[in-house]
């Protein structure tokens, strides 16, 4: 399993929080969540990393400082190309992996919200939710295609789990691996309103 990285050297005269979120196709009416998160003081270098494992969740809305977040109840492992159901149990909204999908949709992961109230199921990577939907009805399903997106930009101050549903103030840059790269380092550089980034990319 291939490990990422996004760095971000700060040379500018503010202190900045990057973040990484994702988005799936298909999706764009859904909020991204702060998924990955690095403050960075002025004249610093910070990071973050992860693996492409992927994650199911079961999720709930927060609200705090003018903020919106979601708080996982409950997050699994899965593999692209499985089915999930949501079931009330024990008092409280559980995963279970129902099985495989159709051959055909093997880059999916479906989930049926069968617990009886709404849900807010989601998918991510690492073990930290990355979209989340909002208000599933008893009944319903919804599908994330995957893999999602990602994105990196700066805020002023983000934490993870928030919703990304403010302006972002630098960026967004979308990030391209590709087949070989598995680094990405973003250069922050201005003063002020005006910031730029930068992107290389490398291996390691």
């Amino acid at each position: 399993m291939r490990t990422y990285y996004t760095n971000l050297k700060n040379k500018t005269d503010r202190t900045w929080t990057m973040v990484i979120y994702g988005q799936v196709p298909g999706s764009d009416n859904t909020p991204p969540l702060a998924w990955k998160t690095a403050t960075v003081l002025p004249g610093e270098r910070g990071g973050v990393q992860w693996q492409t494992s992927y994650d199911v969740t079961v999720a709930a809305p927060h609200k705090g400082d003018n903020r919106s977040f979601y708080a996982a109840s409950q997050t699994l492992e899965t593999e692209l190309g499985q089915e999930w159901e949501i079931v009330f149990k024990d008092g409280v909204q559980q995963l279970r992996r129902i099985g495989a999908l159709r051959p055909d949709r093997g880059d999916h992961i479906v989930i049926h919200n069968n617990s009886g109230l709404a849900a807010n199921p989601g998918v991510g990577m690492s073990g930290r939710t990355a979209v989340c939907k909002r208000d599933i009805p008893a009944n319903a399903s919804t599908q994330f295609k995957l893999p999602f997106t990602c994105y990196a930009a700066l805020f002023r101050d983000a934490e993870p789990g928030e919703i990304i549903g403010r302006d972002v103030e630098v960026g967004p840059l979308e990030l391209q691996f590709g087949k070989k790269n598995n680094v990405a380092d973003i250069i922050a550089t201005g003063t002020g309103d005006c910031v730029t980034m930068q992107c290389a990319y490398t291996s390691r």
